[in-house]
């Protein structure tokens, strides 16, 4: 099958589908389908254990004939053409294996993927995190369309991939579906930047205006929220000052408002509510640790400390608060400070360390969610696929130190250059900034692995990531006792239950809480409120995750 009748069979099929919708003239929205990740952050590289570029080639490569691929990619919304990219053009003159590309648009990425595993007229392999979902690849691997992979993660066919995982047990857990076969391929960027997304800032030079020390404390937090709210630190003669502002049901990163300010009473809290504790899954939100956070953080909404507003607010809103020239905000939750108050005001605030609670309690939350930035769903072969072992082998190259990091960062020679055996991003062409151009000549969701022992080391740390890396080494690391729930494989009975069980557990717990929140009464309507969450199956709902979590550990 060529490109071309590929691509006139998901035109084809698109209109009959289309038809199909007007004519029922309603439809099902499918929520399984990935969201756009973030733009490339320049820190996320490192290096393969022992692995140099070419370590799967066993004089493989390059090929004495040409030998073409099908692949099916979705590309991410600043992506162009994969067969215009750099990192292709290269990665073909390594090999002289040429990969026919249908790389599907963002938008219709859900529509034509789907369309395609129906037609039965697959590809040779599905390329990069966003082409397959981790339900795609459990179904479909499930029934033969997809080949477990596992009889290729070898020293001679997969030195590359092999020697990682050895090292990295966790990966191959990670990778297992629930049968015990591995169907896909993981991309990896563990970086300590991502156990810690939701830092918490405060307006440095308000704190020294009022002659007021960094909180070490919950309830010196208190007092400083009471004096940027009464002692106009910005100075205007005007009480316009928010002294602390957040969103509450944040998806992005895995944050959840104020989670890790819960930790002053023993437990975090995140979006889901859903953490591991020595082996244990557990609620937050069901837990008397929440229940004493509730209740005292109303007291921060009666006062006027907490901005009303952080619990229906969304970026945008919270962006405009902190932007401009007059400043108005006191302290938020975020990345990091440029994100929410712009680069010129990000020297004005400083990282808040995780506060001792009035019970001695001092955790925060440590973000396992996204496993550091790996998820195991970003190249998968399909049964059809007559050459098996070279696709491996071809694959197997991007895990190698540098293929890796040229694959989410450009090529060596064009966005990056090598000064004196570290690669630094080079300027980008007028009219991109650097992350645009570095998505036009790499794929940047692909599988690769670029571990936190390269980062600063062969591939040049950004200021930015510096500065994020020392602080949560210096203010959260040693305090980081409450982990979320891990990325694992759900069976796909599992990922329907808990689908149906956390939407309206969770909507339910977020509504509850915010009324709370703002109009207190927690401790009177508490034991009602368990009441209900049993009613709603929220046991049956920890006992899945419980259930997927064993299997993930065994795995290991």
């Amino acid at each position: 099958m060529k490109n071309r009748r590929k691509k006139m069979l998901v035109s084809f099929l698109s209109v009959i589908m289309s038809l199909s919708v007007l004519s029922a003239c309603a439809g099902e929205t499918n929520n399984d389908n990935v969201t756009p990740s973030k733009e490339p952050n320049q820190s996320e590289a490192s290096q393969s254990p022992e692995a140099t570029d070419g370590g799967a080639e066993k004089g493989v490569f390059p090929l004495d004939e040409k030998l073409s691929l099908e692949m099916v990619t979705c590309k991410h919304p600043n992506n162009g053409p994969f067969e215009e990219m750099d990192f292709f053009k290269q990665y073909e003159e390594k090999t002289n294996v040429q990969i026919e590309w249908t790389d599907i648009e963002f938008a219709q990425c859900e529509e034509q993927r789907n369309l395609i595993l129906a037609s039965g007229d697959l590809p040779d392999a599905f390329y990069g995190t966003l082409a397959l979902t981790g339900n795609d690849v459990i179904n479909y691997g499930g029934q033969g369309m997809l080949v477990p992979l596992e009889q290729y993660i070898t020293k001679e066919t997969m030195p590359n991939l092999t020697a990682l995982i050895e090292q990295n047990p966790k990966y191959k857990a990670m990778l297992t579906a629930p049968d015990g076969h591995i169907y896909s391929l993981p991309s990896i960027r563990e970086l300590m930047l991502w156990l810690s997304p939701d830092m918490m800032y405060l307006n440095k030079e308000w704190l020294d205006k009022l002659g007021l020390a960094v909180p070490t404390t919950l309830a010196e937090l208190e007092v400083v929220l009471e004096a940027f709210k009464t002692k106009d630190p910005n100075g205007n003669g005007k009480k316009d000052e928010i002294p602390f502002s957040f969103m509450w049901d944040f998806a992005n990163y895995n944050v959840s408002g104020i989670g890790s300010l819960f930790g002053t009473f023993g437990r975090a809290d995140s979006a889901n509510h859903i953490f591991v504790e020595d082996g244990k899954v557990v609620f937050s939100a069901k837990e008397p640790e929440y229940k004493e956070a509730i209740a005292h953080f109303h007291t921060f909404f009666e006062k006027g400390l907490f901005d009303k507003e952080s619990l229906a607010q969304d970026r945008n809103q919270l962006l405009g608060k902190g932007s401009g020239t007059e400043q108005r905000l006191g302290g938020f939750f975020a990345w990091n400070a440029f994100s929410i108050v712009g680069v010129d005001n990000d020297p004005k605030y400083v990282v808040v360390p995780a506060l001792i609670g009035p019970n001695g309690d001092q955790v925060w939350r440590k973000s396992l969610g996204n496993n550091q930035g790996v998820n195991p769903f970003a190249f998968s072969m399909t049964a059809v696929n007559k050459h098996p072992e070279l696709t491996m082998q071809w694959i197997d190259l991007s895990y190698a130190t540098d293929t890796s990091i040229e694959a989410g960062w450009g090529p060596i020679g064009t966005t990056l250059e090598d000064k004196g055996g570290t690669l630094t991003l080079k300027e980008a062409p007028a009219g991109l900034t650097t992350d645009q151009y570095v998505f036009k000549t790499a794929p940047v969701e692909a599988p690769y692995a670029i571990l936190e022992n390269t980062y600063g080391t062969r591939l040049a740390m950004a200021d930015k990531d510096k500065v994020k890396i020392d602080g949560i080494k210096e203010n959260y690391l040693p305090y980081m006792t409450s982990e979320t729930f891990p990325g694992v494989m759900f069976t796909t009975e599992e990922s329907q239950k808990i689908k149906t069980l956390d939407t309206d557990i969770n909507s339910y717990v977020n509504q509850t809480s915010a009324k709370w929140l703002l109009q207190g009464g927690v401790e009177g309507e508490w034991d009602k409120y368990l009441a209900d969450l049993n009613k709603m199956k929220v046991d049956e709902l920890v006992s899945i995750y419980q259930t997927a979590y064993d299997r993930f550990k065994s795995a290991q």
